[in-house]
């Protein structure tokens, strides 16, 4: 076994705990704030701060929370008055989800919170340490993204070629079927 390597840290990033804790952190931090969202909230809040409206598609997406997740968060948020929904004029079965005002305001107090409960969580780390980890992180990423179009692709190639097969049979039986 490689001792460079710290798998308990490894665990630690697959299996959560790291942003489980880093989420408590911002949780703890906005409700000695009075700012009544919770950190799954901020999320959201967050990821449709980048876009300006989205659709509960794309923030599934963005925040790697299911559907049903997204849409109980969506509705307290929207029945709190911080985010609304639009319906799409294009797809009837689409919302195009956007903040507030309120929402705005909330989102300006929690992003100091925020900010700073990573700051927090960052001490005793220097600048290029941050960015190596940061750098690295994102490489990981981008190789287990990679897996998994390869895996997709890998799988619509295999479908092809059974569709292909199947097509072939078929037209085997047929002419088969079809001769005196």
């Amino acid at each position: 076994m490689d001792a460079s390597i710290d798998f308990q840290l490894i665990l630690a990033l697959m299996n959560g705990r790291i942003s489980n804790m880093l989420r408590n952190k911002i949780s703890e931090d906005l409700e000695s704030a009075h700012i009544e969202i919770t950190s799954e909230q901020w999320d959201v809040l967050l990821a449709i701060s980048l876009t300006d409206t989205c659709t509960q598609q794309q923030l599934c997406k963005a925040t790697s929370y299911n559907k049903s997740k997204m849409t109980r968060l969506l509705n307290d948020m929207a029945d709190a008055g911080i985010i609304i929904r639009d319906k799409s004029r294009v797809d009837w079965r689409s919302n195009y989800i956007r903040i507030t005002r309120k929402g705005g305001a909330i989102y300006d107090k929690a992003k100091v919170i925020a900010l700073r409960s990573l700051q927090d969580s960052l001490q005793g780390l220097t600048h290029n340490e941050i960015y190596i980890a940061q750098k690295s992180l994102n490489q990981v990423l981008n190789n287990l993204r990679q897996i998994s179009l390869n895996k997709k692709q890998e799988e619509a190639e295999i479908e092809e070629a059974l569709r292909k097969r199947r097509e072939k049979l078929i037209r085997k039986l047929i002419l088969h079927k079809n001769k005196p």
